[in-house]
């Protein structure tokens, strides 16, 4: 007698009540983990700007101590030159920096749309008598570059604008300060997170910008606090010069944080009705670096709507720009 086995037929494939199951578990996974990848994506490039900024902080130190204690100057200006941001014969920090620095890319904020050296060089050219990335010396591409640098220089305390007229002329540039001046290095801003302009919808547009605005001018008293207080006269040391609006109250103006940007952790704002809050990469005097909210940026002082050479510090012990703390 022969035994005989009854074969079984098995499903080739998932019933469609799976499949729906299989698609709503992947798409619940992948809610959930987004997000996770895009924050851990926006902390690497957070890390890498902390490094960028650390590493201008250490090139204005070597620059500091090769140049007798003298900070870098936020433009060298010329007599009868073009101005702040004109191009040769000027210079400013980022090519002071580059002896040191052998690097163009790290003034790059890897937040920042604007992410090509060429992009950026087309755009400042029109300022510098019309070159192109193509027929600007290599001088004219370097001064486009520092201008258009995310890594701003707190100008209007470690190298106020100044004007002047003498006998030589007018000269448009910029004062430098000694190191022997900064009190509490530790405790005073030397760079920040910057950018040039902002989009009619309120994004950053044509990279960052070398220099970046203090909210605050005068002291608790109502006088100009150091070194611009030095610059009141137009036809001797120079006369100070600044954009001329302080942190803009338009929350769409590029200078509604004083030409800072917080790239980082955006959020709604209450600093300014509209604009967009977050934390922006410092680096101080010292060197160290680190992100800050921008609402705590200009702490201890009067920031919005003061415009000129205003802003009074209320609070001298949490104001983070000034050289004499």
């Amino acid at each position: 007698m022969s035994n005989s086995r009854q074969s079984s037929k098995c499903s080739a494939g998932f019933t469609l009540i799976e499949l729906l199951v299989v698609i709503a578990i992947i798409a619940i996974l992948a809610a959930i983990l987004f997000p996770v990848f895009a924050q851990a994506k926006q902390s690497a490039k957070k890390t890498v700007a902390i490094s960028d900024m650390k590493q201008a902080g250490l090139a204005s130190a070597m620059y500091t101590n090769d140049y007798d204690d003298s900070y870098m100057m936020s433009d060298t200006g010329s007599y009868g030159g073009g101005g702040w941001g004109y191009g040769p014969p000027d210079t400013v920090p980022f090519q002071q920096m580059a002896p040191y620095t052998k690097n163009t890319q790290f003034v790059i904020d890897p937040m920042d749309p604007w992410q090509s050296e060429t992009q950026r060089i087309n755009d400042q050219c029109p300022y510098m008598g019309g070159c192109t990335a193509a027929t600007a010396t290599a001088e004219q591409k370097m001064y486009a570059l520092g201008v258009r640098s995310n890594i701003g220089y707190n100008y209007g305390f470690f190298s106020p604008w100044i004007y002047k007229f003498n006998s030589q002329g007018f000269y448009a540039g910029s004062a430098s300060v000694n190191a022997g001046q900064v009190t509490q290095p530790a405790h005073t801003l030397m760079f920040a997170t910057s950018i040039w302009s902002r989009t009619a919808g309120g994004a950053p547009t044509g990279g960052g910008n070398w220099v970046v605005e203090t909210p605050c001018w005068l002291d608790a008293n109502g006088n100009l606090m150091a070194p611009y207080s030095q610059y009141t006269d137009y036809s001797g040391a120079g006369q100070v010069y600044n954009y001329g609006t302080g942190w803009e109250p338009d929350p769409l103006s590029w200078l509604v944080y004083g030409g800072l940007w917080p790239f980082y952790n955006q959020m709604s704002s209450t600093a300014a009705a509209g604009a967009q809050n977050g934390q922006v990469v410092v680096g101080f005097a010292d060197s160290h670096c680190k992100t800050m909210p921008i609402s705590q940026v200009p702490a201890g002082c009067s920031a919005y709507g003061e415009g000129g050479l205003k802003g009074k510090v209320t609070d001298p012990s949490k104001f983070i720009w000034a050289l004499n703390q």
